[in-house]
């Protein structure tokens, strides 16, 4: 077996050239010409290097930004650009793609001159002639699956966001991030905000699923450290399956509705302010997810009038609010979707937003702080304050000396430690709204037990909980800590927090610092158990699909078993079963065929589509690119709504391969992509 390895490459040399030279790394040659292909050809496939290998150094961007034609268009607007397993890819450039009605697909594949290699390509980032990387900016949608992605350079620098996000054609876009592993985030991996480069306000879907987030800690604030950034009326957030540690606002949309939110089988630990921002839910299905130590930091009244939440109550893990009260769209900014506008008018929306026409299922879910955070930090005499060194009067509460809402008559309390589940306006909601009364808000079996991660939340807490809380009472302004600690070189990270290092195995075991010279390395990462950490557990089962609450990622028996296109109609089966309401708030009026997911595969793929209410004789099939027959997924009748459907290749050859979904003089077919 083989392990992690160093990436400086031969240090010393490399190191000394960068302290006498003033340049920062910079590891041999760089491609300036790249892959070309006719448009007729689906894939490109880049090689990459070894760790040492300078020969392909640059190639992935100079492929990508240079397939275009002569007018600047791409060449083929869905074409796949495959990085090939057990092989790293540096960057020295970023990625500019103008694409807006085509995907930019990055796609790892296996090696067929290395086909023991498995591990996801590796894509690190070097500066060059002492000049950082800015974002990659990608005007269309963009879509990433089985890859590792350091956002931090190899000098340590971290741009503000990995990706920036624009569209030049007013159509919706849509982000897909498949068995990856992000590592590191500065402001936020994926910006869509029209502060950039036009952003996605068209009603973008993002999809996350089945990937690791790590160490995404940026130690000089709260709010930063985000997945997604958007701050556009959404159509659609999808995230499933995935791990997310030490971030700070994971998914940040504010005063923007989200049509449909589905957040399954996830597993959140120790994010330090708000993993979903926008209170605004149409339909909204949260199940199966771990929270730990879920808004750590707590809050004072200077953050809440801030304006984080829109009657400035304390956030909750749970945050749900109203959407067609006049106020709200009046004075707080709210925005909804298009399609829920009357005649355009902002503040004159669709009887569809009326709150019992919501839809809203917290199931199953586990939301548990680590006993030695409560009485190491929040309970502790060491960083609360008995009284108040200004008056002399009893204080006894964690002490806040901000100044945001104009008041200086310091200190306030902290308060929301540990962070509260519902606050008081979604508590109301959930009972005014129940099912006994109309409504369609559920919330059922969710818990606050230790999970029992195989990995605890905190490691380590005699260490641990002291920098927490040190660094924190740093964040309120405390005079007492007047210097923060360095809490990303500490076992509050899974890992070592540097680029100049990647995850593998040295001799079967997992390790994060294994240096070049160690026997047996293997770079990289094939299975999210191969980590250091494991977040897997098993002594809680789900209510709604009997499988173990949290993401699946860690467990070799979950991921083989697990499927997701029955995991969303697990959820929606168990809703329906609580409450009279529909499982969709509307049912098709036409039929719909939709991308199907994962897009290049291997060897199984979903397909969703849709049947109008009265229902239909329909018929799902596959061909292949010479218009044979080579798989019936469907045939017969089919009631009204969206249905699923798994096709299975495994004993097809890759290739493009077309799906077709016929019904009376309804045809439509989309073509997907088989890559083994």
């Amino acid at each position: 077996m083989k392990g992690k390895m160093l990436l400086i490459l031969l240090l010393g040399m490399a190191m000394a050239g960068y302290a006498n030279a003033g340049t920062r790394f910079h590891f041999g040659k760089v491609n300036a010409t790249g892959i070309t292909a006719p448009a007729s050809q689906d894939t490109i496939f880049i090689p990459g290097d070894s760790l040492n290998g300078t020969t392909n150094n640059g190639l992935l961007e100079a492929t990508i930004n240079g397939d275009t034609t002569t007018s600047g268009a791409r060449v083929n607007p869905n074409r796949v650009y495959a990085l090939y397993e057990g092989q790293i890819y540096y960057q020295f450039a970023i990625l500019q793609v103008t694409d807006p009605n085509g995907t930019l697909s990055i796609v790892g594949v296996p090696n067929p001159k290395d086909p023991s290699a498995t591990e996801k390509p590796m894509i690190l980032m070097v500066p060059t002639s002492g000049v950082d990387l800015n974002a990659n900016q990608v005007y269309g949608s963009v879509n990433i699956d089985n890859v590792y992605w350091s956002a931090m350079q190899l000098d340590g620098y971290r741009n503000w966001d990995l990706f920036q996000l624009g569209t030049m054609n007013q159509l919706p876009q849509r982000l897909t991030v498949n068995n990856c592993v992000f590592e590191f985030a500065y402001g936020s991996l994926f910006t869509a905000n029209v502060s950039y480069i036009g952003g996605w306000p068209y009603g973008a879907s993002f999809f996350i699923k089945n990937s690791y987030f790590r160490n995404l800690m940026d130690a000089s604030q709260w709010w930063s450290s985000r997945v997604i950034s958007c701050k556009e009326p959404t159509d659609t957030l999808w995230i499933e399956n995935s791990t997310f540690t030490t971030g700070g606002l994971l998914f940040l949309q504010q005063n923007e509705l989200t049509d449909f939110t589905y957040i399954n089988h996830n597993t959140i630990v120790n994010n330090r302010k708000y993993w979903l921002l926008s209170p605004y839910r149409h339909v909204a299905y949260i199940a199966n997810n771990i929270f730990i130590n879920q808004n750590w930091v707590g809050e004072d009244t200077n953050v809440t009038n801030s304006g984080q939440d829109p009657d400035k109550a304390y956030m909750s893990t749970i945050n749900i609010d109203t959407l067609n009260s006049p106020w709200q769209l009046q004075h707080n900014g709210l925005v909804v979707n298009p399609q829920y506008m009357i005649n355009g008018d902002t503040t004159n929306v669709s009887s569809a937003l009326a709150l019992n026409k919501l839809k809203i299922f917290v199931a199953d879910n586990i939301n548990y702080y680590s006993p030695s955070l409560i009485s190491g930090y929040y309970n502790s005499s060491t960083y609360e304050l008995a009284t108040n060194p200004r008056t002399g009067a009893a204080f006894n509460a964690l002490p806040s000396y901000l100044t945001w809402a104009g008041d200086t008559l310091t200190p306030f309390p902290i308060h929301n430690v540990p962070g509260m589940w519902m606050n008081s306006r979604t508590q109301a909601l959930f009972k005014a709204y129940s099912p006994a009364n109309g409504g369609g808000f559920v919330e059922y079996h969710d818990s606050t037990e230790d999970p029992g991660t195989k990995t605890p939340g905190i490691q380590d807490p005699s260490v641990v909980v002291p920098l927490m809380a040190e660094w924190n009472q740093n964040q309120w302004g405390d005079p007492r800590f007047a210097t923060s600690p360095n809490i990303t070189g500490s076992p509050y990270i899974y890992g070592d927090y540097t680029a100049t290092t990647v995850p593998g195995l040295v001799n079967g075991v997992p390790s994060d610092t294994i240096t070049q010279t160690d026997p047996g390395v293997q770079v990289g990462i094939t299975n999210f158990w191969d980590f250091t950490e494991n977040f897997g557990q098993s002594s809680h089962i789900s209510d709604i699909d009997g499988y173990p609450i949290g993401s699946l990622i860690w467990s070799k028996t979950a991921m083989a078993n697990y499927n997701p296109a029955m995991a969303l109609q697990d959820v929606e089966n168990k809703y329906q079963s609580l409450t009279p309401v529909l499982s969709r708030p509307t049912v098709a009026n036409s039929f719909a065929l939709s991308q199907n997911y994962p897009n290049p595969f291997n060897p199984t793929t979903q397909i969703a589509y849709s049947v109008p209410e009265k229902g239909a004789n329909v018929t799902l099939a596959v061909y292949n690119v010479l218009g044979e027959k080579v798989a019936t997924l469907f045939e017969g009748h089919q009631a009204g709504g969206e249905h699923f459907a798994t096709f299975n290749g495994a004993r097809l050859a890759s290739g493009v391969y077309f799906y077709r979904l016929q019904a009376g003089s309804v045809n439509i077919t989309k073509k997907m992509m088989m890559i083994k």
